[in-house]
């Protein structure tokens, strides 16, 4: 696994970085009480609000909860920065961000905090990690098995009620990351199929926040709702 770049070079990383640093005042400002509820997704976010879809990636709810989210973000966003550039890393982890949220929204009833988007780096770094040699070690095998690990002990942590997990952003985080990375990545004769595959999935997640949702409602105000 290759180690992430010192804090120093923070600036060297703006989008990742960034992104780190804005979750962190968030969630400092939600440990102060203040009302983070315009951050969050709710039925607002596909009634003039969209910003609220990223957003939510923000605020966390604990610290534990901010410092696995960050420290992921920082050693996955730092190698994708570093190997596309600042200007697309950050319209991936919008893209990720969007429809991870989008989709807790949809079948969850939303959440709050980075998680999808550091799922959605993982599956994206994991199919780059296949094809190219110099991101061999993005990812390695035990990092694979943290991730596949945690995502089914947070499955069991939510049906048993000991903690509520954003497991819906989790999983289609990393789907579409994956996704991503077999279109700009995958052996060519195959890179139509995740590029069509792509915008078919964002209608389907807008249509199930949409008029697919069990309960949309206009007094749907929205919470914190579920973590991680």
């Amino acid at each position: 696994m290759r180690r992430p770049p010192p804090i120093a070079e923070l600036i060297n990383f703006p989008v990742s970085g960034g992104v780190c640093l804005v979750a962190i005042v968030a969630t400092l400002c939600n440990f102060a009480h203040y009302n983070i509820e315009p951050l969050t997704t709710n039925y607002l976010a596909f009634h003039g609000e969209p910003w609220r879809l990223i957003s939510s990636i923000f605020p966390h709810v604990s610290p534990l909860h901010l410092i696995f989210n960050v420290y992921w973000t920082w050693v996955f966003g730092s190698i994708v920065e570093s190997t596309y550039g600042s200007l697309r890393t950050a319209l991936l982890m919008a893209l990720l961000a969007a429809g991870s949220s989008a989709a807790e929204y949809a079948f969850a009833g939303g959440g709050i905090g980075l998680s999808g988007v550091g799922y959605g780096l993982f599956g994206f770094l994991w199919v780059l990690s296949r094809y190219h040699p110099e991101l061999r070690d993005a990812v390695d095998k035990n990092t694979v098995s943290l991730f596949i690990i945690w995502f089914f002990i947070c499955i069991v942590l939510t049906i048993s009620g000991q903690l509520p997990v954003a497991n819906v952003a989790h999983g289609v985080g990393c789907g579409l990351g994956v996704l991503f990375g077999f279109a700009v990545s995958g052996p060519k004769r195959l890179r139509l199929i995740p590029r069509f595959a792509l915008p078919i999935c964002a209608v389907l997640i807008v249509l199930c926040a949409t008029t697919g949702r069990v309960c949309p409602r206009q007094g749907d105000e929205g919470s914190q709702g579920a973590e991680w």
